[in-house]
Order: C-alpha cells, then sequence, then structure tokens
C-alpha cells in the first residue's frame, strides 16, 4: 500500500474542491428566479447533503432522506452548521423541513455530486480528506447563505408614521435583537448617526462601522458634536461610564449616554455608583432619536412622516458607507 505525502493529499483535496465548487456554482446559478433570487430551501440542502458528505459517497438516498423529507432538516440543525462556520446570525426558523422542494434540491444535489465526485477522485480520498473536502464544499454554500438571504434580507418592522416616531425606533431594536448578533447595536448606533446627519446638516457626522472603536478614530464617543461626547449603547457598564465618560470629563467634553429605553434605569444607577450621576447626561435612544426628528419635522403629520423616511433613507446611506453587511439596511415600508 502507498502512503500519500501531506502535500499530496492536500493538493488532491485542493483540486476537488476547485471542481465541485465550479459545478455547485452552475447548479446553483441556475435555480435562481427572474428577480435574481435562490430560494432558501436550495441553501438547507447544500447545507446538509455536504454534511452528509462527509460520511457517505457517494450518496445514496437512504444516507440522506426519509421518507418524505432530509434527514435532520430543522430550523436548528440549519442554524447549527451555519455556527461551525461562525455565522449565527437567525437564518430561516424551518430550515427547509417542510418544504418538498428542500428533499428535490437535495437529490438533486446529490446526484450531481455523486458524478462530479467520482470524476474528482472522491473515490481515493481517505476519511478524513473527504471530511476536510465536505466542510470547505459546506462553507461554500454558508458564504452563499451570507450572500443571497443576509445580503438580501433587510431589517423589518411595523411602523406607523402617525405614532410618535419613538415607537419606530423601539421597533426596529427589537427587530434587531430579534435577528441577534450586534444587530441591535448597530441598528441604535447607525440611526443616532442618521438623526445627527437630519439634525445637523452642516456637522461631519462620522460613518463608521459598528465595531470601529472611538480609539481608532480618536473620537471622543461614537459621535462628537460640538463639546459633547455620545456613546451609544445597548448594555451600558464600566467601561462606557469609567474609561470613556471619565476620560471626557478631563478633556473638557460633555458625555452623554445613549441606551434603550428598558436600560435607562440600569444607566441611570450605575452612573451614581461612579458618583457621575450630575456630570453624566443618559436618555434613552427611542426619545433622543425620535423627539428630534419630530422637532425637525414640525410636529406637524405629514412634516413627521416626510423626516421619518428621510431618516430611514440616511440609515440606509450610511450602512452602504459603513458596513459590509448590507442586511443591516432597513426596509422602508410603504406607509412612508
Amino acid at each position: 500500500m502507498v502512503t500519500r505525502q501531506p502535500d499530496t493529499a492536500t493538493s488532491t483535496v485542493e483540486e476537488a474542491v476547485t471542481k465541485l465548487s465550479e459545478a455547485l456554482e452552475t447548479w446553483y446559478e441556475d435555480l435562481r428566479d427572474a428577480r435574481g433570487n435562490v430560494n432558501s430551501n436550495v441553501m438547507c440542502a447544500g447545507l446538509y447533503i455536504t454534511e452528509f458528505l462527509a460520511a457517505h459517497f457517494p450518496l445514496e438516498p437512504d444516507h440522506y432522506r426519509t421518507r418524505s423529507q432530509v434527514k435532520t432538516a430543522s430550523g436548528k440543525q440549519a442554524q447549527k452548521l451555519l455556527a461551525q462556520h461562525g455565522e449565527t446570525r437567525q437564518f430561516t426558523s424551518e430550515g427547509g423541513r417542510t418544504s418538498r422542494a428542500t428533499l428535490d434540491h437535495a437529490h438533486a444535489l446529490a446526484e450531481l455530486l455523486n458524478a462530479q465526485g467520482t470524476a474528482s477522485g472522491l473515490d481515493d480520498l481517505t476519511d478524513v480528506e473527504r471530511a476536510v473536502l465536505a466542510a470547505d464544499l459546506q462553507e461554500w454554500f454558508v458564504e452563499r447563505v451570507r450572500k443571497d438571504y443576509f445580503g438580501r434580507k433587510r431589517i423589518e418592522a411595523d411602523i406607523n408614521p402617525d405614532n410618535p416616531v419613538r415607537t419606530a425606533v423601539a421597533a426596529l431594536i427589537a427587530a434587531g435583537r430579534l435577528r441577534g448578533g450586534n444587530t441591535a447595536g448597530a441598528v441604535a448606533q447607525h440611526l443616532v448617526g442618521a438623526k445627527l446627519k437630519i439634525r445637523f446638516p452642516d456637522e461631519d457626522v462620522n460613518v463608521e462601522s459598528y465595531t470601529t472603536a472611538d480609539v481608532q478614530t480618536g473620537r471622543a464617543g461614537d459621535y462628537q458634536i460640538g463639546d459633547t461626547a455620545i456613546h451609544v449603547t445597548m448594555s451600558p457598564g464600566e467601561k462606557v461610564f469609567l474609561d470613556r465618560c471619565a476620560d471626557n470629563l478631563r478633556h473638557g467634553y460633555r458625555p452623554r449616554v445613549l441606551v434603550p429605553e428598558d436600560r435607562v434605569a440600569a444607566a441611570v444607577q450605575l452612573a451614581a455608583n461612579y458618583q457621575l450621576a450630575d456630570q453624566v447626561a443618559i436618555q434613552s435612544i427611542e426619545d433622543f432619536v425620535g423627539t428630534n426628528i419630530e422637532e425637525v419635522g414640525g410636529f406637524s403629520r405629514e412634516g413627521v412622516r416626510d423626516r421619518l423616511r428621510a431618516l430611514l433613507t440616511e440609515y440606509n446611506d450610511r450602512i452602504d458607507q459603513s458596513e459590509a453587511d448590507k442586511s443591516l439596511k432597513i426596509q422602508l415600508p410603504e406607509n412612508l
């Protein structure tokens, strides 16, 4: 028996991944609809079949299907597979489990991998090598999820322009929380930035990614208007008060901490604990954004509606400028 050298084994797997990825690309692109979208069932089938490929080749129906659906198919399983590749945002809740189309896509994909896999030398791979190859192909589908699901799916919330603007802000933050990860924090920060730009159109309101730290930019806070340093945080704690706000005070800035409405009381208590209650302004993000938008709109129904639309449009523009993840953009409701 000839023992394959590690570099040769790696080269063989890489070559197979390249060939199979090209075949997957053709198969996947053929499934786009007239609007250029790909159904999430296709992505789910890809996640599941590549998982089964790690244990079986060639793929037989008994390896990946039950009588009526793909084995293990569920929202939980899809989420688990995505998480293994570092993607933790909330994907489709059903994971393709209830759709017959998922099974059809899985069957077509299994046939494709069987045919192209044999031509690419999968029969000659060890179990470990095939597992590496399957993980690489699964990553390929994870990237499709990022691009064609998260990249096209905007944040949606029930927004009624006849209600106080703070309710729209609260709904958007809640939608961000439901999506998970850092979404709510990013939504809050960019809404504040959009509001500041509308309120102070002649000011150079900075536009940076949510993950950009103040110290990287030399700013006194997430935003700096006049002598005021504005800090936007979903979870107020020691760092924002003892590090950022205390530093602001030492350098002559007026610190203002913005938090969600349900964290205002906690922030006020923390400021008191750190003997900063009289020196740091604390306000809810909902009121900070909402009140100014209503003021700029002249407190009239049409004016507020117009300014609310301008807020969301400015927000989306800021996402385009600063964030790689375009799914942070807000779906503008038709009633605006």
